[in-house]
């Protein structure tokens, strides 16, 4: 079984692709709506919030908007 450390380590990787592959949707000229914008926003937060979870032994990734 992995250590909590572990865990961490790897759900920050995971996340920071997850992020980083996210990036274009918070430029400036996004061709996306602003309402869509917002939806990537929330998402990119969702992600962000994943290391502050108690039990990351179960982490639930936020789904990538449409």
């Amino acid at each position: 079984m992995k250590s909590n450390d572990a865990i961490l380590e790897n759900v920050k990787l995971t996340r920071n692709t997850l992020l980083t592959d996210s990036d274009w949707s918070q430029v400036p000229d996004s061709p996306l709506s602003e309402e869509k914008k917002a939806e990537w926003q929330k998402y990119r937060q969702e992600l962000r919030d994943l290391t502050t979870l108690d039990n990351l032994a179960t982490v639930i990734w936020p789904t990538k908007p449409l």
